[in-house]
């Protein structure tokens, strides 16, 4: 392994934190999954840290069973960002080119103006930007306008903001636990790395992360990101609307829903029924699995159309022709492809699995490790080719020619992933 870096992922989620450790050889060979560690989330609510010692327990111990089994030491991670405080927007600005050539320094005054156009409060600060494309004297759709000839660069750009406070009180439980964070990733864009396909981002298309306390959505119009927005719905309601209907403590209900629930109740008898035992006692009862699926169902149903909702105010939901990306841990419920697809009014659906994957692969390809999966898949981007002992290192300090190199490496693994 000494030829071989080590990037790690850390996603700090409402019901679970996952810490992924991934080997990367290069560009070319898919990422080697070398440790997996997995804790119960406790001290999170909806992505907002409600006690934080309990927040600092599981991430050690999330991390020190990563750490068992790749037989490494953890100090530096990449992390993800999520919470129904996230927001976005979409924004455009102009700037002179210097000379007579686009250069790097026009690029990053360009996206600087896009920044410093958005109006923030004191409680909330910018954490993701994307270009979503450049014109160049009146040229539009230019990717990348580094040393073509022109006088005005504009930029069109996605701005995602979030509160100050949420994020750093994550951040400093992360710390406490004895890992630095080398970057904040937005949660989204680290499972649509993991699971959207380029062809998908060109047509349009709308992923939606069903975790444990929030779904993040993110929707991709014309090969570039165009919103961003999280809401404050998702898997662990269905276990307490199941626990509250049928009278069942919250960890009685959330293996009824992960045996039992589906989406799609009418595809079990009313006579089929199954055990549950009751809240605060050892007394059992039989109950239909159709009412669980009843119950299932009807909060899903709302979340999606919560989703959509979203996508209509945002004015890009009509203009999505590529379909729908489930993922998340509340995506594998049975029968939640056919209720989307209902409530996207007939767009295709599908769940996001994370592939082009070696090690233990098949361990993390399922749609609740793919924002994990994500996060490793953008800290081996940005360190592929770099020499040195096998260690995550950050890119503060690197020439500029390296950076600019590895501006198209992502592009590279993504487009390898979709032809698989």
């Amino acid at each position: 392994m000494s030829e071989r870096q080590l990037v790690v992922g850390i996603d700090v989620g409402t019901t679970k934190v996952c810490t992924l450790v991934a080997a990367v050889e290069d560009a070319t060979t898919p990422l080697e999954i070398v440790g997996i560690g997995l804790s119960q989330s406790r001290g999170l609510r909806r992505g907002v840290v409600v006690d934080r010692q309990d927040t600092i327990a599981s991430v050690r111990d999330s991390v020190q069973e990563a750490e068992r089994m790749a037989e490494v030491d953890i100090h530096e991670a990449f992390v993800g960002i999520s919470g129904d405080h996230i927001a976005s927007t979409n924004v455009s600005a102009r700037v002179n080119v210097a000379g007579s050539e686009v250069a790097q320094e026009d690029v990053e005054r360009v996206l600087q103006s896009a920044r410093d156009s958005v109006v923030l409060p004191p409680d909330r600060e910018i954490v993701y930007v994307a270009a979503r494309g450049y014109t160049l004297d009146g040229v539009k759709d230019i990717a990348r306008p580094v040393s073509m000839t022109g006088a005005v660069l504009d930029v069109e750009a996605h701005i995602v903001t979030g509160m100050t406070s949420v994020m750093a009180n994550v951040a400093r439980c992360v710390e406490e636990a004895g890992i630095r964070i080398l970057r904040r990733v937005l949660e989204p864009i680290a499972t649509s790395t993991a699971v959207v396909t380029d062809a998908e981002r060109e047509l349009g298309v709308i992923l939606v992360d069903i975790g444990g306390g929030t779904t993040d959505i993110a929707a991709f119009l014309d090969g570039s990101i165009a919103f961003t927005s999280s809401i404050a719905i998702a898997g662990e309601h269905v276990t307490r609307d199941l626990a509250r209907v049928l009278r069942t403590s919250m960890e009685e209900a959330e293996s009824i829903k992960r045996k039992w629930a589906l989406a799609v109740p009418e595809r079990v008898s009313d006579e089929e029924m199954i055990q549950i035992v009751l809240a605060g006692t050892n007394a059992r009862e039989r109950v239909s699995r159709r009412l669980a699926g009843e119950i299932a169902r009807c909060r899903v149903e709302e979340t999606l159309k919560m989703v959509q909702e979203e996508l209509r105010r945002a004015g890009i939901y009509r203009q999505v022709n590529g379909g729908v990306v489930l993922s998340g841990g509340g995506s594998q419920l049975p029968g939640i492809t056919q209720v989307a697809t209902d409530v996207f009014d007939g767009l295709p659906v599908r769940i996001g699995l994370p592939r082009g994957l070696r090690g233990l692969s098949e361990t993390v390809a399922t749609p609740a490790h793919a924002t994990a999966v994500g996060l490793v898949t953008l800290a081996a981007t940005d360190q592929a080719f770099i020499s040195g002992p096998p260690e995550v290192v950050g890119l503060s300090g690197l020439p500029k020619r390296i950076l600019d190199w590895l501006g198209g490496v992502q592009e590279r693994m993504t487009r390898r992933t979709a032809r698989r």
